[in-house]
């Protein structure tokens, strides 16, 4: 499968759609697929992007982005709907990450993660698919799985963090503010490769301050969690600060930060200074620290930011993604001899055999007996979901039973893609009247899914000494 990731980053663009982009490019990593990273930029994005092989192009004008592309994600302010429709009617999938419902995109999957998208009036259509709200926030795999913030009892470091490019010159007028009233605290600042004044805010280190340069996602979160406060330009870097609870100011740089500054004050994550031109600015951040030295609120700030953010936006973004093409493009056929040795992978994984009545190994003379009895076998109906010659799972129906015996497994790598829902839906479609499924009744993730599909507990049930429930759909 080729995936296609195209935006747009860097001195001039800002770093928000890059950073946002690279947590998807990671999230197709997790399930085994390697994307191109084609960015109308400049190198500047490379101190965020250390991990990641980018091709700098306009791609805009350029139809070659899209050559033997399955899918492609666009993450841009600039492409309009005639390169949309183009893209559209040329590849299977095409993916739109959207923050302000922009335009009303062709067919695909829209994908807005922003706090209260209720607002956006999306009119949906039957040919695409909206992944809205905040389980869609797509944060960086280091944001995947960490530790929350611990609130202490008073201010000792506050964070200073204005993107990838400070485009207002905020930081030192910030840290000289803090500076000269927070003597006694620890000030942390973070700086890009494209600050273009860094001499002006070394100037103002003292022995209270701390210079972070060109940090890498691990190391923003080692500074993140080591804090009790960030002061922050209002774009991508609120939701990595929610997503560890750190209680922040915001500020707003670019007009089109407002929806989000808005969504966030809503939501109470957020104490909002003001824009980086107003008069009070300064005065309003001493305000909003005052206020945030109360412990309580500090911590009530820290759990809206955690409920908002759980960091696995991206995870979310590409399953829903796979799931969508896999349906759309995958095949349901009966088994054929060819097949041998691919159910015999699937049917000797360790999860599949775990699930099984008898969960010893299986060696390979016994199973290719077995498998050619069962192309034999009236009795069972034998079906695989394939995609390119790759077989994504199978499905067995048994009728020595009064009623049919169902039984499916997926191969590991298109496990947690909801492909099994898919799977046990085209298998049900071939069978009349009721049908049967024995489920391990240690095995509670099975049991789940199988009632999530409309089956009901009939009894329990001993099968090769193992305790089991016998489940049956209408």
């Amino acid at each position: 499968m080729q995936v296609n990731i195209l935006t747009e980053g860097g001195k001039y663009f800002g770093y928000g759609h890059v950073a946002r982009c690279s947590s998807i490019f990671q999230a197709f990593e997790h399930y085994n697929i390697s994307p191109k990273f084609i960015v109308n930029g400049d190198e500047s994005i490379n101190s965020i992007l250390s991990d990641i092989d980018v091709e700098f192009r306009d791609w805009l004008d350029d139809s070659s982005v899209i050559e033997n592309a399955d899918i492609v994600v666009v993450d841009s302010y600039y492409a309009d709907l005639d390169f949309y429709d183009r893209i559209s009617n040329n590849i299977p999938l095409v993916v739109y990450i959207d923050d302000n419902n922009r335009l009303e995109y062709p067919k695909g999957i829209v994908v807005n993660g922003t706090l209260d998208v209720s607002n956006m009036n999306y009119f949906k259509r039957e040919n695409i698919n909206y992944l809205t709200g905040n389980k869609f926030i797509p944060l960086r795999k280091d944001f995947w799985n960490i530790p929350k913030l611990k609130i202490n009892e008073s201010i000792e470091n506050i964070l200073i963090t204005m993107g990838g490019n400070d485009l207002r010159n905020l930081t030192p007028k910030i840290l000289e503010l803090l500076n000269d009233n927070f003597q006694g605290v620890n000030k942390k600042v973070i700086i890009a490769d494209s600050f273009d004044n860094v001499s002006e805010i070394e100037s103002l280190k003292n022995d209270s301050v701390e210079l972070i340069y060109s940090p890498d996602s691990s190391e923003v979160i080692n500074t993140m969690s080591s804090v009790d406060l960030a002061i922050s330009a209002s774009g991508q870097t609120l939701y990595e600060l929610a997503c560890i609870g750190v209680p922040t100011i915001a500020i707003g740089i670019i007009d089109n930060q407002k929806n989000n500054i808005k969504n966030w004050i809503n939501q109470g994550f957020i104490e909002y200074a003001g824009c980086w031109n107003d008069n009070n600015l300064l005065n309003n951040i001493l305000d909003k620290i005052n206020y945030l030295k109360n412990k309580s609120i500090r911590y009530d700030k820290r759990l809206l930011g955690i409920q908002a953010v759980d960091g696995k936006g991206s995870l979310n973004i590409v399953r829903n993604i796979l799931k969508d093409f896999y349906n759309e493009n995958s095949v349901f056929r009966p088994i054929q001899k060819e097949d041998c040795l691919k159910i015999f992978e699937i049917a000797n994984d360790d999860e599949v055999r775990k699930s099984s009545f008898n969960s010893d190994k299986i060696p390979l003379e016994d199973h290719k007996n077995w498998f050619n009895n069962i192309l034999k076998d009236d009795s069972v109906k034998f079906y695989v979901l394939e995609y390119e010659n790759d077989l994504i799972g199978q499905l067995r129906l048994d009728f020595d039973e009064k009623y049919p015996v169902i039984s499916i497994s997926l191969h590991k790598k298109y496990r947690g893609l909801g492909l099994s829902k898919i799977l046990l839906a085209k298998g049900l479609e071939v069978v009349d009247g009721k049908v049967v499924a024995y489920i391990k009744k240690e095995n509670i993730r099975s049991i789940s899914f199988f009632k999530s599909m409309g089956f009901k507990k009939e009894e329990e049930v001993i099968i090769k000494d193992c305790d089991a429930l016998k489940f049956i759909k209408e």
